[in-house]
């Protein structure tokens, strides 16, 4: 039997998971980070890989892999590097990859490890999605693309969704709701366009992230109301979205609380959340041209019964229709359209460790 180590550091936490080869949860911890500071990260590291129990190879959540990683790879000191010379595209979430990696590297040192990318399962967007309306020649020399993000989590929502429905859905749409929110459209199994972007700030609005802006906007900000690069990077990612329009939180159970209890502004942030997915969801509906089945996933997207009631509810007009009652209860994979829909409803865990495990069981060879 293999024993995976699954770490995933990311901006806010630190998740790490034991999985044995056939699945099964050996131990597992779950901790937000105590400090912002790469020391403190360090210790706070160090003490979980102390809990965890033996693991005969480490692989890693990494969220960015550039055009260089359009899958999972071994982990070297060449690899080490190239993902350090990433961290410029998404400094926040690459440099606590590189700290697990190190992290594990420093305290197993023979133990093999494993970088499998968020971006990986966007690789296969056409080119027409995969740009931006820039120059070429800018697209060209500085390699500017759409990237998408969640591809673990949208991989394994794939993947379970023609378990549940026993066939594989031709038109797909995932939506993967939790502190990031993106929406992404599957085609046979591929990518063929999705919310974010060249960044994990473009698309739905989210917990603390602004969420698609007019860039007009942004200059503007910078010309005319002073805000410098170094605010503006601040208030866009950690900021806005629910926690920046209530000014309660970014979480949504505390936002919602707030709405219930009279608060206008946190009303707003919630028809604001709410809209920006179902602009997503009518998007990807004429991208793909029709929808045969739709995956409400990560944390909001698996536990929040009104999102997705206010959300799916902008596709009635394409024949989908909810069950009241499944929606509303229970917490296990399951189909919550109603028997009549023309398009089935799914809710599935999110379960990015089980996708990470396949690429390491593909690429690890024991000795």
């Amino acid at each position: 039997m293999t024993r995976v180590l699954v770490l995933n550091t990311g901006s806010s936490s630190l998740k790490w998971t034991v999985l044995a080869d056939d699945k099964t949860v050996l131990a597992a911890g779950s901790e937000s980070w105590a400090a912002e500071d790469s020391h403190a990260r360090e210790e706070q590291l160090r003490a979980a890989l102390g809990r965890a129990p033996h693991f005969d190879v480490a692989g890693h959540r990494v969220v960015h892999g550039g055009t260089r990683f359009r899958e999972a790879v071994v982990i070297d000191q060449g690899v080490r590097e190239e993902l350090a010379g990433l961290s410029a595209l998404d400094p926040e979430h690459m440099q606590a990859s590189l700290a697990g990696i190190d992290a594990v590297t420093a305290a197993f040192p023979k133990v093999p490890q494993v970088a499998a990318f968020d971006t990986a399962f966007h690789a296969t967007l056409p080119e027409a999605a995969a740009g931006y309306g820039l120059p070429f020649e800018w697209t060209e020399r500085w390699g500017l693309r759409r990237f998408g993000f969640h591809g673990l989590s949208v991989a394994y929502a794939v993947e379970r969704a023609c378990e549940l429905l026993g066939e594989a859905p031709r038109r797909l749409i995932v939506c993967h709701l939790g502190s990031g929110c993106s929406v992404t459209a599957v085609e046979g199994g591929r990518s063929i366009d999705t919310s974010m972007g060249f960044s994990p700030l473009e698309g739905l609005m989210m917990a603390t992230r602004s969420g698609s802006i007019d860039p007009g906007l942004l200059l503007y900000l910078q010309e005319h109301c002073g805000v410098g690069i170094d605010e503006l990077r601040e208030t866009l990612t950690k900021r806005s979205g629910l926690r920046g329009v209530s000014g309660i939180s970014g979480d949504l159970r505390e936002v919602l609380e707030a709405a219930d209890s009279g608060s206008s502004r946190a009303q707003l942030a919630y028809e604001r959340f709410v809209l920006s997915i179902r602009r997503a969801l009518g998007a990807m509906l004429g991208v793909l041209g029709g929808v045969d089945a739709l995956v409400f996933t990560g944390g909001i997207g698996e536990n929040s019964a009104r999102v997705r009631q206010d959300a799916a509810s902008a596709l009635r007009f394409a024949g989908l229709e909810l069950a009241p009652h499944a929606n509303a209860s229970g917490d296990a994979d399951r189909d919550i359209a109603a028997e009549a829909s023309r398009v089935r409803v799914l809710v599935v865990r999110a379960r990015e460790d089980l996708a990470i495990l396949k690429d390491v069981i593909r690429l690890h060879q024991p000795s």
